[in-house]
């Protein structure tokens, strides 16, 4: 198995080192005596290090930025890309999930509506929302939005971020299963046009309920798959330590998917991931949002070019003679 370096280790490295080039800047601006040949020598070290290893990430090395405590959640996006927002709260069945949002907003001019997996800001905050897994009556919560905005005639956006549905005992004695298949079923009868973002995590079922759209677009270093990497690491050697090698296996990251046909374009990221230059990642999810919403816009039958989107995923190969 292949040995890969430690992502936050380096990451702290060149934190204490862009912070040393930082001091020497200020220092150089207000006179004081400083080598310029350190500062050069230092600028392009850390440079060097950040093409290096963040130019050739390894798929895990993409899970584990898609994981990262300072990475934007739906909220960010809610507060940073879409203006306007007003909030459904519950699935009229008398429970209201906090792991599933969704509302009414704006896209610069374009009235939507949103529905995303929220994780939360905090500690506090993420048990609240149940570190974006949802229960049944967060499925039925979205159904209940994907219906007005059905109802309104207006776009649907929705923002995948899960490890997956919460595979809690209780959530399945509760109809997990029928939750996610409801969800999916009531995606491709929409008569409106969808668009999904894979902003981090997509883990099986539970980001799938949310991602059957006319078109699907995914932050450069966001994840899906049937199951996590140390899930399957866990099934298929008997070791979540093997998650890496998983990650590979499973073809699970966005150069891979856009190579399959599974989503239509890779929304770009800072060269150490999205939390390294929000405004930048913000700027790029808009434009991108924007682009693919006039795009569906213009769509004649949203529903039968959903059937065909995925009817034309994969490939089925009998190999067997008669």
């Amino acid at each position: 198995m292949e040995e890969l370096w430690d992502l936050y280790e380096i990451e702290k490295f060149l934190d204490e080192l862009d912070k040393k080039i930082l001091t020497l800047r200020e220092l150089k601006q207000k006179g004081q005596l400083v080598n310029p040949q350190e500062l050069e020598i230092l600028e392009l070290k850390a440079q060097k290090i950040k093409e290096e290893l963040f130019n050739n990430l390894h798929p895990y090395h993409r899970v584990q930025l898609s994981r990262h405590p300072k990475r934007p959640v739906f909220e960010d996006l809610i507060n940073n890309v879409f203006e306007d927002f007003y909030e459904l709260f519950g699935d009229r069945m008398g429970y209201n999930d906090f792991s599933i949002v969704g509302g009414l907003a704006k896209l610069n001019e374009y009235p939507v509506f949103i529905l995303g997996h929220s994780k939360g800001k905090n500690t506090q905050d993420r048990i609240k929302r149940n570190y974006g897994m949802p229960n049944p009556e967060g499925f039925y919560k979205a159904i209940r939005v994907m219906e007005v905005a059905n109802n309104f005639r207006t776009p649907l956006i929705t923002v995948v971020d899960t490890p997956g549905a919460y595979p809690g005992d209780v959530a399945e004695q509760r109809g997990q299963f029928i939750a996610i298949a409801k969800a999916i079923s009531k995606l491709f009868d929409l008569d409106i046009p969808v668009i999904s973002l894979i902003l981090s995590e997509g883990g099986s079922g539970g980001a799938l309920a949310l991602n059957v759209a006319n078109f699907v677009v995914m932050l450069e270093n966001a994840w899906y798959s049937v199951i996590s990497p140390e899930g399957a690491a866990s099934i298929l050697y008997r070791d979540s330590s093997k998650a890496p090698l998983a990650a590979k296996q499973l073809k699970i990251t966005s150069y891979d998917l856009l190579s399959l046909n599974i989503i239509d374009e890779i929304i770009k990221e800072p060269l150490q991931g999205a939390h390294k230059d929000l405004n930048y990642t913000f700027d790029n999810i808009k434009h991108t949002l924007i682009y693919y919403l006039k795009k569906a816009l213009k769509l004649d039958n949203p529903k039968e070019h959903r059937f065909e989107k995925y009817r034309n995923i994969g490939i089925f190969d009998n190999l067997i003679k008669i």
